[in-house]
């Protein structure tokens, strides 16, 4: 919390949220490798798919 995001603070409430979603989204993402969804995903796209929720990076192209 206290983080700044957007030109704001994140909030305790949003800060928790976040981390469920992101939680999901990784434990997903690992499910998905485990079950040979996705054979391809490695360490840095676990990386980069996070950082892209957080920071609204975009990772494909327009």
């Amino acid at each position: 919390t206290g983080r700044p995001h957007g030109g704001s603070t994140v909030t305790r409430h949003q800060a928790q949220r976040l981390t469920t979603a992101l939680r999901a989204v990784l434990i997903g993402l690992g499910q998905g490798v485990l079950l040979g969804l996705a054979p391809d995903a490695d360490e840095q796209y676990f990386a980069d798919t996070a950082r892209a929720l957080v920071s609204g990076v975009n990772l494909v192209e327009p």
